[in-house]
């Protein structure tokens, strides 16, 4: 089975998405990054405008493994999504 597409919003002040992506890069879980905070103005209005039915509260970080969406650093749940424990 393949591995699920991992995509990850963070902004690059928050301590709990450094923590993310560490614990991801420790156990060799390939991502892609975008630094929200770090956006243009309209691209990321955009985003906040895209991202209303499951983050209203503009919530950090946001991990999509595959068709999931994890809303903050719930490591236990995204362990669990990757099949990491």
């Amino acid at each position: 089975m393949d591995k699920p597409q991992v995509r990850l919003l963070v902004l690059t002040t928050c301590f709990q998405c450094r923590m993310l992506k560490e614990m991801l890069k420790e156990h060799g879980v390939a991502f892609e990054s975008t630094d929200v905070d770090l956006m243009m103005k309209e691209d990321r209005d955009e985003l906040f405008e895209s991202m209303k039915g499951y983050n209203d509260k503009h919530a950090f970080p946001v991990t999509f493994i595959g068709e999931e969406v994890i809303v903050g650093f719930q490591k236990s749940l995204i362990m669990d999504t990757l099949e990491l424990v």
